[in-house]
């Protein structure tokens, strides 16, 4: 049985508990084992800490990758965000030995080293490596309505070894499309949501980020919006909060991981998709599920 440590990141325990009940739900449906990081701490957020404090973002990004070491199992992420930060920290680390023993020096005062090995992905890149795209057809029920995806900025970023942008945003559009739904396209999938600019700028973040996503996902029918992190999730559903005198759909918000849980026959009690701020839970009951 192949075994990820997961990585929940901040927002899932705290504020979608439907996306960590519908992960481990649904790759225990696939056979693939989910070891806990207990004692995990932010990411940290790949923007902020980054552009702040670089050196200390990498400490905190190696002490999470630690916990996964000593289990000696790769990490999942079920979080764009959270993805980039382990990611980009784990391959920098990887190759800077200056920089690895200087972060090592600060983690030895709490016991820990890193050491470099193990790998990090995504649960996207699961669900399309491990789990196959054949094997999710092969388990769901179609759900045949109209979608609209967002990628999330984040989920572009490539690996050392590959210089293809699209790579993991395409294995997210064949998973989603293996679920039967029918992707519609609205022309700014890669346009940001305004999450990253939602403290400094709101009003950029709201109308001019997330207010044109929404109005061209509006024009093409779709009956939800399916993503893969959870940040991107908080701005899409307190957005259309925040935006319903702008004349735009209140739309269903589902993370891919519930939209597979949905399409394995759970229901939206099951998933307890009344956590979100979305009609997500309307959209379980008019597929049926």
């Amino acid at each position: 049985m192949k075994e990820y440590a997961l990585f929940l990141g901040c927002n899932i325990p705290i504020r979608y508990p439907s996306t960590e009940i519908a992960t481990r739900k649904v790759f225990e449906e696939f056979g693939i084992s989910l070891v806990d990081m207990k004692g995990y701490t932010c990411c940290p957020d790949p923007v902020v800490t980054r552009l702040a404090d670089p050196e200390m973002s990498y400490v905190l990004s190696a002490r999470n990758l630690c916990l996964a070491e000593e289990k000696g199992v790769d990490i999942m992420t079920v979080c764009n965000g959270c993805d980039e930060s382990l990611l980009e920290a784990n391959e920098i680390l990887k190759k800077d030995a200056d920089l690895k023993n200087r972060v090592n020096e600060v983690l030895s005062d709490f016991g820990r080293e890193y050491k470099g090995t193990i790998d990090v992905k995504h649960s996207v890149e699961v669900l399309h490596e491990d789990v196959g795209v054949s094997k999710i057809k092969d388990t769901v029920s179609s759900l045949g309505f109209k979608a609209a995806i967002h990628y999330g900025c984040h989920l572009f970023r490539t690996k050392e070894e590959d210089e293809d942008p699209w790579t993991r945003p395409n294995m997210m559009k064949a998973v989603v499309e293996a679920t039967g739904v029918e992707l519609v396209e609205y022309g700014l999938e890669k346009l940001c949501c305004g999450y990253p600019a939602l403290l400094p700028d709101p009003e950029l973040a709201l109308n001019e980020r997330l207010l044109p996503k929404l109005k061209s996902i509006g024009k093409v029918g779709a009956k939800c919006v399916v993503l893969s992190c959870p940040a991107c999730m908080i701005q899409f559903e307190s957005g259309q909060v925040k935006l319903k005198d702008a004349g735009v759909e209140r739309l269903p918000i589902i993370h891919v991981l519930e939209l597979l849980g949905l399409s394995m026959g759970m229901t939206g009690e099951e998933l307890h998709l009344e956590f979100h701020r979305s009609p997500a839970m309307d959209l379980a009951k008019e597929v049926g599920v």
